[in-house]
């Protein structure tokens, strides 16, 4: 996992080995990335990267809870009249920054996806209506989770050819299809 302090070096030191992991992963596959590849691009150490993070993979995760962070602080904070579409507005979001998605699915660690989604405070809040039931709020957010990086994975698997407006009618479509084949409750 990434450990970065809350210090403004720190801070800067993470900023510029993300950025090296995104340049680099423009050059080559994330599979073929090493930790001395990201660190000649970003300008820090090696011992400042494993300050920050104990490998590539955590540098995944940080950028994935990034993301996530972005969506849900942007989502929750329009009025609810406004909200449209969260699911929308996840994919959204990640068919503009596709290159941490298809990293994750390329080297079949979608888990931490799934891990960065579960835990977002955001989607929390944004489902706080149904947080009376802990046991239902969980349950919930799991289908919803593994649904969306489901279908996240086939997306990016696909060569990702459909839109956003297509990938939410396709989970919509699904939940639907999943309602029809009358599962137990």
């Amino acid at each position: 996992m990434y450990h970065i302090k809350n210090d403004k070096r720190a801070q800067a030191s993470s900023e510029l080995i993300c950025a090296g992991l995104l340049a680099c992963m423009k050059e080559k596959p994330f599979a073929r990335i090493t930790i001395t590849d990201v660190q000649h691009a970003s300008t820090v150490s090696r011992s400042t990267f494993y300050r920050n993070f104990d490998c590539l993979e955590d540098v995944l995760a940080l950028l994935c809870d990034r993301g996530f962070q972005a969506v849900f602080t942007e989502y929750n904070a329009l009025p609810p009249e406004r909200r449209g579409s969260l699911a929308k507005a996840v994919f959204q979001y990640w068919f503009h920054n596709s290159a941490v998605l298809e990293a994750l699915v390329q080297i079949h660690r979608t888990d931490i996806l799934f891990d960065s989604l579960r835990r977002s405070s955001g989607l929390i809040e944004a489902l706080q209506p149904m947080a009376d039931d802990p046991a239902r709020f969980d349950y919930f957010v799991a289908i919803i989770t593994s649904s969306m990086i489901g279908v996240l994975t086939v997306w990016v698997e696909h060569g990702k050819t459909e839109t956003e407006d297509q990938m939410v009618q396709k989970l919509t479509s699904a939940f639907i299809e999943m309602a029809i084949l009358e599962l137990p409750g």
